[in-house]
């Protein structure tokens, strides 16, 4: 009894012993199958382009390059592109793009889009996962976004700002004086014939940073690579500093900005501190404002109606004189019939 069961314990564990044996060998022969049958997925390149979409915003397409130098069909590859700020290394955004299997020696492209905002610099993340399993990462860093203008954006440039004093009022009970700028703009069309532009010219005091006038300007047509002037008058009140401030406006978003000063201050009297007393005194201007003014053209006269010459002197008396004979001749002759 005590044979069979010694029998019977011997051949249980050789059959769990073979048991084990075979779990381990399949084990090894399953794993090394696998090992050499995994893909070999790399990222051969990657291509960044952008584009912007608005005043503030691009969209950027990253395409990524994937390369299985294997002979093994690969498993499902999803590509996870994240934008960091470059600055703060805070995540911005980011998107998945679904890539599929990739056969053996074939060679596979996928673009990813952000939306990112046109400011500051970005450092982008390329994480390829097969089968839900990260298995490679690239990274690439991107910088001047703020420069892309949208391609409907008009090629304009500000290339001048003239002013000159209209005229001087005085403002009637109060006795302030304003002055009338009349601001001259240089526009250089640097691309395609371009027509429903608008610009916002306004005047903004220098010390208290208020609007003292504006006005909006209709630009009109403007044609391909030529320089075109465009005027604005604005009043302002004179003797204060002023900030001529220059947007031009296309589809509601402003595509160019420009600034110039205009200095009054020196025509109103002023008060400086002299000597060692520092005594106050008050100086007058050197110059007045109204000698900005520039001269004005004198009004065009138009020329009158030329009048008929007159008659040569005498020349209506001697025909009176010859009417005169020739009456007398006929009633002589009369006459002398009548004998």
């Amino acid at each position: 009894m005590d044979l069979q069961r010694k029998q019977l314990e011997i051949a249980t564990a050789a059959v769990v012993l073979a048991f084990l044996v075979l779990i381990a060998l399949v084990a090894t022969i399953g794993g090394g199958l696998r090992s050499y049958e995994r893909s070999e997925i790399r990222i051969a390149d990657i291509d960044i382009s952008a584009e912007a979409i608005g005043i503030a915003e691009a969209l950027l397409n990253v395409t990524s390059y994937l390369d299985n130098s294997g002979d093994v069909k690969s498993g499902e590859i999803d590509i996870l592109v994240r934008a960091y700020d470059a600055d703060t290394s805070l995540l911005v955004t980011s998107n998945a793009t679904k890539v599929g299997e990739i056969c053996g020696k074939e060679t596979k492209s996928a673009s990813t889009y952000l939306n990112l905002p046109k400011e500051g610099s970005y450092r982008l993340q390329i994480v390829v996962f097969e089968g839900g399993k990260g298995i490679l990462r690239g990274e690439r860093e991107i910088y001047g976004l703020s420069r892309l203008e949208p391609p409907s954006v008009a090629k304009i440039s500000i290339r001048e700002i003239d002013f000159f004093v209209e005229a001087v009022e005085v403002e009637s009970g109060r006795g302030k004086e304003y002055a009338i700028i009349n601001t001259t703009i240089y526009i250089d069309n640097l691309g395609k014939d371009i027509g429903g532009l608008r610009a916002l010219v306004k005047a903004r005091d220098n010390e208290t940073r208020l609007i003292a006038d504006r006005k909006w300007e209709d630009l009109g047509f403007l044609k391909e690579g030529t320089t075109s002037l465009h005027y604005a008058e604005l009043r302002v009140l004179n003797g204060r500093d002023y900030i001529f401030e220059i947007q031009v406006w296309q589809s509601e978003r402003i595509i160019k900005e420009s600034s110039a000063r205009v200095m009054l201050s020196p025509f109103v009297n002023r008060t400086v501190v002299i000597g060692a007393k520092e005594k106050t005194v008050e100086i007058s201007p050197e110059v007045e404002i109204t000698d900005f003014i520039p001269p004005r053209a004198p009004a065009h006269r138009p020329a009158p109606y030329p009048t008929p010459a007159p008659a040569l002197p005498g020349f209506e008396t001697l025909s009176a004189a010859f009417a005169l004979i020739a009456a007398f001749v006929l009633l002589l002759k009369r006459k002398r019939g009548g004998v």
